[in-house]
């Protein structure tokens, strides 16, 4: 079994804890990936132990996902973690997605901005699935760069609305 992580990154104009602030809230850390709706979110003070149910519908509906992401780590201004389970149906059979991925966000600061690192790491695969995932690995990053550029265009929304 190996492990595979794939690793993004965006600079945005705004201050660190302005990106993490927006970041707690797991409906921004969605937004920009098509076919994604996040629901029943349940937000903790603390971070750790926030929610969310996320339904992915890929290939017109043939392939639908339902996971359960929680926040397991998170340091203020610094990272948050998330991991997940849940069931995935395809061709009308549904299975529980074995090895989920992990996400985490790394926020770090940049002369009064905030360079944003997305990490997706997938751990325990078999031969093939790291094969799977080495082929799709590049149609994937346009959707990850997405979820970035979701988030950079929705902090720096607010805070120019804000001045």
């Amino acid at each position: 079994m190996t492990d595979f992580t794939r690793s993004y990154e965006i600079s945005i104009n705004a201050p660190v804890h302005e990106v993490f602030e927006y970041c707690r809230d797991p409906r921004h850390l969605f937004q920009g990936w098509p076919g994604l709706e996040v629901t029943d979110v349940h937000m903790t003070p603390e971070g750790v132990g926030t929610t969310a149910h996320i339904v992915g519908t890929f290939l017109h509906g043939m392939m639908v996902e339902q996971i359960d992401r929680e926040f397991t780590e998170f340091v203020p201004d610094e990272q948050i973690v998330s991991t997940a389970r849940g069931t995935m149906r395809f061709a009308g059979r549904t299975k529980d997605v074995a090895h989920p991925p992990i996400f985490t966000w790394i926020f770090e600061g940049q002369d009064g901005a905030t360079k944003l690192s997305f990490v997706v790491r997938e751990e325990d695969l078999g031969w093939w699935q790291n094969l799977i995932e080495s082929v799709s690995a590049t149609a994937m990053a346009k959707t990850l760069n997405g979820i970035l550029a979701a988030i950079k265009a929705g902090v720096e929304g607010q805070t120019s609305s804000a001045a």
